[in-house]
């Protein structure tokens, strides 16, 4: 924030968040959600990519290796950044793990397409004027760009399911 010459206030308008949720990141208080961390990362010109990147650790060619790829998480989620920000790879995918009975995320719009297959245990997707829907291992979803939508996992086991973006929302 500072290298880019914001206050906090000037981050927070451009994050979408309130100075107060900006200060208690700062101060240590308390730690943002990967959604959180996401706008705040935006608003900086980055991503999570790139963020959570191991300088000198870049995958190349068309194999990705399981241990140069990145991982990320908050309280309920947590995403293995399945291939490394490139310019001739045209899309995202993550490997993605819910625990049942945290806070939900919030509702966002994306600006890029999303689609996922559930691998294990039950997530619950609420799509903007469509409905929610309880997806089972096997089923699969798709949301177009700028529709309003979350998904979190339901149950009594974590969730699992791989997703993919396109265009690659980092």
């Amino acid at each position: 924030r500072k290298r880019y010459g914001l206050s906090m206030r000037q981050l927070a308008a451009k994050a979408g968040l309130t100075p107060g949720i900006v200060s208690c990141i700062e101060r240590g208080k308390n730690s943002p959600s990967i959604s959180t961390l996401s706008k705040i990362l935006a608003a900086l010109d980055s991503d999570l990519q790139t963020f959570f990147s191991v300088e000198g650790k870049t995958e190349t060619g068309y194999v990705m290796r399981r241990e140069n790829m990145r991982a990320i998480s908050d309280e309920t989620r947590s995403y293995a950044l399945l291939f490394p920000k490139r310019e001739d790879i045209k899309l995202e995918m993550l490997d993605e793990m819910h625990e049942p009975g945290g806070p939900k995320p919030e509702l966002e719009a994306l600006s890029c397409d999303v689609a996922g297959y559930i691998v294990r245990g039950s997530i619950q997707l609420e799509i903007q004027d469509e409905g929610t829907f309880t997806l089972r291992p096997g089923d699969a979803f798709y949301v177009p760009r700028d529709i309003i939508h979350r998904g979190f996992a339901v149950g009594e086991e974590s969730a699992r399911l791989i997703s993919v973006c396109y265009p690659p929302k980092y």
